[in-house]
């Protein structure tokens, strides 16, 4: 079936491979672009003012692949209001229909632990607990964590106790009945039901036990209350995209999600970047087992109710804020609130485009009231969530908690065009306050000041040059990218920025250099040129 709204889907389309890195920090832009856009990052090759790129376009491509791999979800957690305002706040009822569940929405009403007789997935006899009564259905939570919509007179209440399912009894059963063949391997906290490589469950099994004990810590550190995971969590890892797409119908590109409704990842170990890129498409990969398992682990240790409808910019801010991995070759997890690398270097570009003293606050208002993100957007609820955890943390783990109390079914308001929730503007005011021009300002700021580990220090970069005669001393005009596209969008704005009579007289290309370190030396000499 088709993936529900209720999943957390990240894209990995190609690219480059990874390579060592070294730390740096984002510089100001001394000519800010007026016109920031994330459609540069998605633009198709162009030739360089030194003519065609030739086999070099290939870096490129990759390159261009890999901020896709940041891309959006492939389904919003948004959802059309059924029911009118629940809460003095504005929060509003969801329609059931919106998660994947066949049932009218209706008064929605959450569970007291009642048990109650039903069937698994499997069809086998189990004692269900009401998790919320929709009008004459219940949603009924199964003995593995499972969600399943039941009609509720078909569900008759039992004195019988409501058993969760053990780890070992949960995998064989994934083994012989969903699974067959498949093998299994588990922890403490999960089970994990593979056709892939066993160097590639361990690796998996790392970064997760890892995460969950450096979740838990942080949460607990800032106040934020966490319970311990009530089911197994499971993890399934098909062995190729190819299998993982015809099984669970995902769109293309997507290597990984999380389902509320199952309460299990699911992802593949080999992706289409594999026969190009082993090593790269491996550390994507790693990189979605982070995301996603912090969607998991966050549903599960109480921060995050189940079918709950949070910000899109929150929601996927935390996960990004607590899944950050290395994108060298010791593919682990960096820890909750590191710099999340790839996402820096996405920033970086859009940094370039604009300096804190242009901050209007239309960055940050449309991060917070988007109902869907782009590619930027992801990147931006992550430097949002980042800022405001460090610099305004009291605050935020107040909007957390606040926001921790929707419950089943329960979200911030309508989707009006375009695409935008003015309930997550609301809210996000209420808590933050309302010049969001100075925390985009503040959030810039905040941005230049981390380190970062570039994940393609070693890979061409591409240097735009302008030269304008200006008496004895020509003004000069300077700045490195990843992308050729990226150059010539930055050198057409600045051109065009110019006076008729500067712009017909000034001179200027683009040069590609090896790696990040001597292109940038160049275009410090260049700019120290009589």
């Amino acid at each position: 079936m088709r993936p529900r709204p209720a999943q957390f889907l990240i894209r990995f389309p190609a690219g480059p491979q990874v390579v060592r890195g070294r730390r740096t920090r984002l510089q100001a832009d001394r000519h800010p672009d007026p016109r920031p856009t994330d459609a540069g990052y998605r633009g198709r090759g162009r030739r360089s003012a030194r003519g065609p790129i030739g086999a070099r376009s290939l870096f490129g491509w990759a390159l261009l692949a890999i901020v896709g791999m940041l891309a959006t979800l492939c389904d919003s957690l948004s959802a059309t209001a059924a029911e009118p305002p629940a809460t003095p706040s504005g929060w509003t009822s969801v329609s059931p229909q919106s998660f994947g569940l066949d049932i009218p929405a209706a008064a929605v009403v959450a569970g007291r632990g009642e048990r109650v007789l039903t069937s698994d997935e499997s069809g086998r006899a189990a004692v269900g607990r009401v998790y919320v009564r929709v009008g004459q259905h219940l949603i009924v939570t199964l003995p593995d964590g499972q969600l399943v919509a039941r009609p509720a007179d078909q569900c008759p209440e039992t004195d019988r106790p409501f058993e969760i399912i053990d780890n070992d009894l949960l995998a064989r059963q994934l083994s012989e009945t969903e699974f067959p063949g498949w093998r299994t391997h588990q922890t403490r906290r999960y089970v994990y039901v593979y056709q892939s490589s066993e160097a590639f469950v361990e690796v998996a099994s790392r970064i997760l036990e890892t995460m969950f004990r450096g979740i838990g810590l942080y949460s607990q550190a800032q106040k934020i209350d966490v319970t311990a995971p009530e089911f197994p969590l499971v993890v399934v890892v098909y062995r190729t995209q190819q299998e993982f797409r015809q099984a669970r119908r995902v769109p293309d590109g997507v290597v990984a999600y999380y389902d509320v409704l199952t309460n299990r990842v699911s992802m593949c170990e080999e992706s289409d970047l594999w026969r190009v890129k082993p090593d790269l498409a491996i550390r994507q990969t790693i990189a979605t087992i982070a995301h996603e398992g912090a969607h998991q682990i966050l549903h599960n240790i109480g921060v995050q109710q189940r079918l709950s409808v949070w910000p899109m910019w929150l929601n996927e801010g935390l996960a990004e804020f607590f899944a950050p991995t290395t994108t060298d070759q010791r593919l682990k997890w960096k820890g909750a609130g590191e710099v999340n690398d790839l996402r820096m270097f996405e920033l970086e570009q859009l940094l370039k485009s604009r300096t804190a003293d242009t901050a209007d606050g239309q960055l940050i208002a449309q991060t917070i009231g988007a109902a869907r993100l782009t590619s930027t957007g992801y990147a931006m609820a992550w430097a949002l969530t980042h800022y405001l955890a460090q610099n305004q943390r009291e605050s935020f783990h107040a909007f957390v908690r606040a926001t921790a109390a929707r419950g089943a079914l329960t979200g911030g308001g309508d989707v009006v065009s375009p695409g935008v929730i003015p309930g997550n503007l609301r809210d996000f005011k209420q808590h933050f306050g309302e010049d969001l021009a100075d925390i985009e300002r503040r959030v810039m700021l905040h941005l230049r000041r981390q380190p970062y580990l570039d994940p393609f220090l070693d890979w061409p970069h591409f240097a735009a040059l302008i030269l304008m005669p200006n008496g004895a001393r020509p003004r000069r005009e300077a700045e490195v990218f990843h992308l050729p596209e990226q150059a010539e969008r930055w050198r057409e704005q600045r051109l065009a920025q110019l006076p008729d009579g500067q712009r017909a007289v000034a001179t200027h290309e683009i040069r590609e250099f090896p790696n990040r370190l001597i292109a940038e030396q160049f275009v410090r000499q260049w700019r120290q040129s009589p």
